[in-house]
């Protein structure tokens, strides 16, 4: 995108940052009585305007006299609770573009403007409102599509996994430099994925059924690993990202950005909730371009890996504490773009630092008060640097209590990972770039071993439990961790491990059957499935040789 186009889309947010330098009482203290013109105005244009207009995704609008006074009483209580405006981020765990944090000035000055009687004061006091382009919030999209069919979510039933199609058929490579979703049924949608299908599979299976789309969230359309390329799939984010409630659209920093290759589809997963009426739901999606390809590769990875699936989440009810902690070490210089979270409603902190190699801490992120209806991604406001040998651990908390007012269950019950939202899951999410492009192939696969290691390390422990129910004399399931993590720090030659390697050695002969140094999709049995997942790297369906050689790797 040229300067001129990235300036357009941000005219937006820097206008509205700009009326908290020009207003002075806004930041001077609170009036015991202040005016609408002069004191509450340049707060709600500065912190809400942005959402309160038509065609975005709050109730109301907040652009007038009128309808702030309306709604007054409303604003005071919301802003004094902290859940207006939407930011969840602990100040001093980091520094993200566009916080949205009210000073105590700023909350004294809602209070008492409603206590006061909500005087609106002199009009030529009152500050120019916020203009925007368009009632897309990051300007008018370069490309607006949509779901060709919309799809009728039922009042009632679990929740549902579903994938569309979007045709595109573009004739020439692009470069997505960010997106933004527009539901038509905003109370179901819970997230989506925007994959890339470059066989034409998904457009086969879409409606085959006589439903719009296909049920799932699979990832069809990654590039085989026979001549084809992986690099709209690096790292955990996935074709061009994801979006969930209460996600705010971004332009990527840095010139960066995710190929769209010609002649490619979108591929929408999609994660509906009932809302307790039928609803209809089609999904627009609006993207902006880039002018050139990025000179740097957007690499994303999560603490814990996969969202936890590998971490064995198991939470007993009753249990207000429940930790899930991950390191990723990096081999190589890194700059960290932007940081997030996810989890479901039992989700309670999420919190991430780092370890210098030189014993440095620095804190990342932190959520210390989680909200399932306001999963956000945060860009640093300058890409933080963390050198080669540092350690990012990210460590997330459920409440699972009665006392927990999120808890989809009274009374509480064992809460285990899953992808209904009443099961949980747990990451940190990180974006991030290689310092030198030279060094992203190592980092890369840095970010995928993590996960081999993380699932070496749970199914050990599962080993290690089944053994010590059926067998006497067995030692006990910390011992034997700790004797499993000595047998693997010490040998350089097999990652994971002589006994576990052994075992699954053995047990990814006996699934090939044509001998071919491959397990190809038809012979992986229902049993073995579980443990393919983690060694299919480029989820393609079948273990290829490399696949099969990196397990011996270190």
């Amino acid at each position: 995108m040229t300067k001129k186009r990235a300036n357009k889309l941000f005219r937006t947010v820097l206008a509205l940052a700009g009326f908290a330098a020009m207003q002075t009482s806004a930041s001077a203290a609170a009036k015991s009585t202040p005016t609408f013109t002069e004191d509450v105005a340049p707060i709600i244009y500065n912190n809400c305007t942005e959402c309160h207009r038509s065609g975005q995704a709050a109730p109301f609008r907040l652009q007038t006299y009128n309808e702030v006074k309306k709604r007054a009483r409303l604003i005071a209580k919301v802003t004094h609770d902290g859940y207006m405006p939407p930011w969840h981020p602990v100040e001093g765990h980091g520094k993200f573009v566009d916080e949205r944090r009210l000073s105590t000035d700023e909350l004294d000055t809602l209070s008492n403007w409603h206590k006061t009687g909500m005087v609106e004061g002199p009009t030529d006091k009152l500050p120019k409102p916020p203009e925007f382009a368009s009632d897309w919030l990051l300007g008018k999209p370069d490309m607006i599509v949509q779901m060709p069919k919309a799809y009728t979510v039922k009042a009632d039933g679990p929740d549902i996994y579903r994938s569309f199609v979007i045709p595109l058929d573009l004739t020439e490579d692009k470069w997505v430099a960010g997106f933004e979703i527009r539901p038509s049924a905003r109370a179901v949608l819970h997230h989506v994925i925007l994959r890339i299908d470059q066989t034409g599979e998904a457009r086969k299976a879409d409606g085959t059924r006589g439903t719009p789309g296909f049920s799932g969230m699979r990832g069809i359309g990654r590039s085989s690993r026979r001549g084809g390329s992986n690099d709209v799939f690096s790292g955990s984010l996935g074709g061009l990202g994801g979006w969930a409630v209460g996600g705010t659209p971004r332009i990527l920093p840095m010139g960066l950005a995710r190929k769209l290759p010609a002649g490619a589809d979108i591929v929408l997963n999609s994660h509906f909730h009932p809302s307790g009426k039928e609803e209809d739901e089609q999904t627009t999606i609006g993207l902006y371009f880039a002018d050139k390809k990025p000179e740097r590769t957007l690499i994303g990875f999560q603490v814990p890996p996969v969202f936890g699936s590998i971490s064995g989440i198991d939470i007993p009810p009753g249990e207000n504490d429940y930790k899930l902690t991950s390191k990723f070490t990096t081999p190589v210089d890194i700059e960290l773009i932007g940081v997030g979270a996810h989890m479901h409603y039992i989700g309670h902190t999420a919190k991430a630092h780092a370890t210098l190699p030189d014993g440095t801490v620095k804190s990342l992120f932190y959520i210390d008060d989680w909200d399932f209806n306001w999963q956000g991604r945060y860009t640093y406001d300058q890409p933080v640097r963390l050198p080669a040998g540092t350690t990012v651990e990210g460590t997330v908390t459920f409440d699972n209590s009665a006392a927990n007012p999120h808890n989809p269950f009274n009374p509480p019950q064992r809460i285990k990972w899953g992808l209904e939202s009443t099961d949980e899951m747990g990451s940190v999410i990180f974006s991030a770039v290689a310092a030198d492009e030279t060094e992203l192939d190592e980092f890369n696969a840095a970010v995928r071993d993590h996960a081999v290691d993380e699932a070496r390390l749970m199914a050990e422990r599962r080993f290690g439990e089944r053994a010590g129910r059926s067998r006497s004399g067995r030692s006990n399931l910390a011992e034997r961790i700790e004797q499993f993590r000595s047998r693997s720090s010490g040998n350089s030659g097999n990652r994971l491990g002589g006994d576990w390697r052994g075992r699954l050695g053995a047990r990814l002969k006996n699934l090939d059957k044509n001998n071919n140094g491959e397990i190809e999709p038809a012979e992986i049995d229902e049993s073995s499935r579980r443990y393919i997942r983690f060694i299919d790297t480029n989820k393609d369906g079948t273990v290829s040789k490399e696949e099969l050689s990196r397990l011996s790797r270190r």
